[in-house]
Formats: C-alpha cells, structure tokens, sequence
C-alpha cells in the first residue's frame, strides 16, 4: 500500500500550477484593477493608462518565458460594465520540449455589459517536442466588444527546427449572451501531414487567428461587411498574407506564412481600423511593443 501511494503521488509533485485572476472596473472615469490574486509566477508586471480615456493597459509576465512538460497556467480575466481593459506581454511565449509530458494553459476571459476587452498577446513559439493542451474560453454580455489575437509559430526559425515529435492541440470558443458563435480547434502531432498539405500548413512557420466582436450599436451585418471591404482594401495594398470574413457576427482574420512580424503588423492594422470604426479611439500601440 505504501508503494502504491508513492507511484500515485510522484507525478503529482512534478507538476507547477501557476494561476492569475484580475477583474477590472471603473473608478472616475478609468478603468482599474479591482481584483488581482496569482498564485506561482505569472502576474501583473505593470499597469500604464497612456489614453485619455482612461484604458487600462496591462503586461502580463510569466518569468520561465514558456511552458513546460506538467506545467498548467490559468488565466481567469473579467471586464465590468463599461471598463475597457487591454492586456498583452512584453515577448513571446513558449511551449518547450516535455519528454512526452503534457503541458496545459487555460484561458478565460469574461467579458459584461458594455466592457470592452482587448486580449493581444506576442506570440507563442511551439519548439520540437512540445506536448502542447491549450484552450481558450470567451464569455461575452449582449453588448460587450472584444478584439483578440493568436499568433503560433511552429519551430524556432533562427535553427531551422520543424516540428517532428509532440502534439499540439488548440481549442478556442467564443460565446455571446450563452449563444456559440466561433468553435475552432487545431490539433496535430509531429510530422503531421497537416504541416505540409496544401490544404493546412503547406509547409510555413506561421499562423494567425484574429477575432473581433463590435459593440452592440455597429453589428450591423451591412455596416460590418463595408468595413471588412475597407480593411481588404488596406491588407492588399500592405501586400500581408491574411483572409478576412464575418462568421455569426465576429469578423475573423487568418494569416499564414513564415514572418511573424508580418503576422503582427497585419492583425495590429486590423486592429487599429476596428478601434477606430467601434470606438472612435486611435491605435494606441501598447510601448512594450517598441522596446
């Protein structure tokens, strides 16, 4: 019996939960934090409101830089009623190599009436032999706006690395007053066909999802689709590699190729235009991004 306690307890105590809870709220005319607790290493690294006003901009730090085998990160976010919180991280993050161990990242983001929340991570590095569990949960009020990113790149460029050993599975679902709008999941393995098929990966390093839902007073369909038009406009003319459609209301963005960099530029463009067209506000890059 002793024996068996042991064997039941040792992976147990090889595995490293790390969470990070924030809520955010109004105070005279700015949006601040009203909740924060973490437990393990990720947390707030710095709050900046450059906006007049009053977004809330946030840093989010995890110090190993990535995540790996048994490690499991939970990010529980929740915007109020008319706060407008930003958050996004001064690199990118990583998924390491796990001996085969699973590696998990939990995200949900809440987001209620007339809250507005903008989640802009870098991007994530999946290196070779990463075991890889990450899933992503939205829960947006009727009138809630939310614009959001992720960034995947698969091996490290600068060693020429592709992925030939591991598993990477992605689930993303985006929910609006109870009711699924975007249900999206990736899922492949090392030396997966999907890598190099014409109809996944064809061979690139990089991919891209952006989604982005407006405020309850400009989803008009007909509005929406006028504004993709003018959003297409400016990709071609900036020659990026991304599509741009409307599913159930939730204008969606892919990008794929091999520049990251290209990634970001396309989605933080979008970005801008949609702030712009919802929320009568500038671009307002993050200044983590320019250091």
């Amino acid at each position: 019996m002793n024996q068996s306690i042991q064997l039941n307890a040792h992976p147990i105590a090889q595995k490293w939960f790390a969470k990070l809870e924030l809520k955010y709220g109004v105070d005279q005319n700015r949006t601040i934090l009203v909740h924060r607790k973490h437990f393990g290493p990720i947390r707030v690294q710095k709050m900046l409101w450059p906006e007049k006003t009053g977004v809330c901009h946030t840093i989010l730090v995890h110090p190993p830089a990535g995540i790996a085998g048994g490690d499991h990160l939970s990010f529980d976010v929740e915007v109020e009623a008319k706060a407008h919180a930003l958050i996004t991280t001064p690199g990118a993050g990583k998924w390491y190599k796990t001996n085969q161990k699973q590696a998990h990242q939990h995200i949900h983001l809440t987001v209620k009436d007339d809250g507005i929340l903008e989640w802009l991570p870098q991007e994530t590095m999946l290196f070779d032999g990463a075991n890889a569990q990450s899933e992503t949960h939205i829960q947006l009020d009727d009138v809630s706006c939310f614009i959001g990113w992720d960034m995947l790149v698969i091996g490290r460029q600068a060693r020429a690395e592709t992925f030939q050993t591991g598993h990477y599975h992605n689930q993303f679902r985006l929910h609006q007053n109870g009711a699924l709008l975007i249900a999206d999941t990736l899922s492949f393995h090392g030396k997966d066909r999907f890598l190099t098929s014409c109809l996944g990966m064809a061979g690139h390093a990089v991919m891209g999802s952006f989604w982005a839902v407006a405020p309850s007073q400009n989803r008009s369909t007909t509005v929406l689709e006028s504004q993709i038009d003018l959003i297409r406009e400016l990709i071609m003319r900036m020659d990026f590699n991304v599509t741009l459609t409307l599913v159930n209301g939730v204008i969606c963005a892919r990008y794929l190729g091999d520049d990251v960099r290209q990634c970001h530029d396309a989605f933080a463009a979008i970005r801008a235009r949609l702030r712009h067209y919802w929320l009568n506000l500038d671009e307002a890059f993050p200044r983590i991004w320019r250091t």
